[in-house]
């Protein structure tokens, strides 16, 4: 999922409260494993990834030292007499679909008549996971019905991404993202496609977040060159490409309470909800989101934790601050004292030296997150 931060002082802050809370993450295709960065939040994490590549669980099941994080071995998706599965009945799975013509399809098929064995991470970054041994797609698993029967009666974070029926996995949700008073979304989305109501492209999920009362905080697009004349790849493995038609990309959803148009649903919901939904927008790298919610509802959130300390974490993440310290009053008063220091600069030496700053502070953050993982 693209977006998530390495550094996060508030996720940090927040692992540290003597009465943690629960933070639930539900994962739909965790292949590679939960995202590490939501370890930030210690003991208040629990995570359920599910995933069909029967080999990728047995393996994520072996490493995982965190008894709050559980993997599921199946497909996820809904019922064949659900009225989207009806409705969806007859029509093609990718309607208008480039995938044959594109590059990396062509750069992948050549390494496959040259004998060369395609890594695990290739397959990923080509949605090459077909080629596993997979759970038994006639028996798939209507993820809501599992969290029911487990217990589990409230999500925080939903991601979403199976590399084909992520629509469809997200319709299955269309009645628990209320039950469940999810915060967040994440789901992968195709910028191609027809203009079926049921097809899975980006207009068609937006449409259905925004009637279930989420707003668009973030989108990522990745290109993808035709075998016509490629483009190099973003990465090392073969997948996105650095020229090319815009493909597919991750878009986060959230609810803006915020805003003032959701307060019954922000009523609804006791301070731990609160702050794990801004702990949503901290880790996207959205400071500014998760400063307006604590300040709207400093008064519940008080009763968890300093709110003070929290918008100074908030601050250090903005500022990228090497010490991982800042001070919100001093930062917005700069602001209100010195509003031309909001002006951007095309110096090239201030820019490179803004750039070595964020990039050391990524490179410290991603070594803690694996010390993290080690240590479950």
């Amino acid at each position: 999922m693209d977006g998530l931060v390495n550094s996060c002082p508030l996720l940090d802050y927040i692992a540290k409260l003597p009465a943690p809370g629960r933070f639930q993450l539900v994962d739909i295709g965790c292949s590679g494993g939960i995202d590490r960065r939501w370890r930030r939040m210690g003991r208040r994490l629990r995570a359920l990834g599910i995933d069909p590549d029967v080999a990728e669980i047995a393996r994520l099941q072996q490493r995982e030292k965190n008894s709050a994080i559980t993997y599921v071995n199946a497909f996820a998706g809904m019922t064949a007499d659900d009225p989207f599965a009806v409705k969806r009945r007859g029509k093609p799975d990718f309607a208008r679909n480039p995938n044959p013509r594109l590059s990396t399809m062509r750069f992948v098929e050549r390494e496959r008549s040259q004998a060369r064995a395609v890594t695990e991470k290739e397959k990923r970054a080509s949605n090459l996971w077909q080629s596993a041994q997979l759970a038994d797609p006639a028996s798939p698993l209507v993820v809501p019905k599992r969290l029911k029967s487990s217990g589990i009666g409230s999500v925080d974070f939903l991601k979403i991404d199976v590399d084909g029926k992520d629509f469809e996995v997200l319709h299955s949700f269309d009645e628990a993202l209320d039950d469940l008073r999810v915060l967040g979304v994440g789901i992968e989305v195709r910028m191609w496609g027809s203009e079926e109501e049921t097809d899975g492209t980006f207009h068609n999920v937006d449409r259905f977040m925004k009637g279930h009362g989420f707003e668009l905080f973030n989108l990522s697009l990745r290109r993808y060159s035709t075998s016509a004349l490629p483009s190099r790849f973003v990465g090392r493995a073969p997948g996105a490409t650095e020229l090319g038609r815009v493909h597919h990309g991750d878009a986060m959803y959230a609810r803006d309470l915020g805003s003032g148009l959701y307060d019954g649903f922000a009523a609804s919901v006791g301070p731990d909800k609160l702050l794990n939904l801004a702990a949503i927008f901290a880790i996207f790298d959205l400071p500014d989101c998760a400063a307006e919610l604590l300040l709207k509802f400093r008064r519940e959130i008080t009763a968890i934790g300093d709110v003070d300390e929290m918008l100074d974490a908030l601050s250090a993440q903005s500022e990228r601050s090497v010490s991982g310290k800042a001070s919100y009053q001093r930062t917005v008063g700069r602001i209100e004292r010195e509003p031309q220091s909001l002006r951007g600069t095309k110096n090239p030496l201030v820019r490179a030296a803004r750039g070595l700053k964020a990039g050391f502070v990524k490179w410290r953050g991603r070594r803690e997150l694996l010390r993290m993982e080690r240590e479950g």
